[in-house]
């Protein structure tokens, strides 16, 4: 059952990326000169993890960060303040101490994988303040030297950043 979960939730994001970057490249190859512009984030955002990169075409945005994390983003007006839809992976590996049910793990693995809305503010033309939503399945693994368990939930995951657009 397990191993289905897994396929289902792969074949999903598989597929909403398609569609995304499919439709993007589809509505702008009439276009000569399609409009490009990026930004760097910091903060705390599935999109952009703590730290990340967003290249924008028109309505869509493609968003890179650490931990490694991936998103597509659909925004509703391509200029500065906007609203925005998204999909995004975010996968973290982390060596801390945790207790659970009275055992010490001392690693964290897991990925988010999730959907979400949100609002850029764009600033005196080159600074930028996100607010996003996202919910999102968590598959997290807590291992120590001995054993390891394995949790699945759905998580509520705010984001807020601030970046700046080139």
């Amino acid at each position: 059952m397990k191993m289905q979960k897994k396929r289902i939730v792969g074949l999903a994001i598989v597929l909403s990326l398609f569609l995304s970057f499919g439709s993007a490249f589809a509505a702008n190859s009439s276009r000569m000169n399609p409009r490009w512009s990026g930004g760097a984030h910091v903060g705390i955002s599935p999109y952009v993890g703590l730290i990340g990169l967003e290249l924008q075409q028109d309505n869509f945005g493609l968003t890179l960060g650490w931990p490694a994390s991936i998103g597509v983003r659909y925004y509703f007006d391509p200029s500065g303040t906007q609203w925005f839809l998204g999909t995004h992976i975010l996968h973290y590996d982390i060596e801390r101490d945790r207790t659970k049910d009275g055992v010490r793990y001392t690693e964290q693995k897991g990925t988010l994988v999730g959907m979400g809305v949100g609002y850029k503010l764009r600033v005196k033309t080159h600074w930028d303040f996100t607010l996003s939503f996202s919910l999102a399945y968590q598959n997290e693994t807590l291992r120590n030297p001995t054993q390891s368990r394995t949790e699945e939930k759905v998580l509520s995951l705010p984001g807020l950043t601030v970046g700046y657009a080139f």
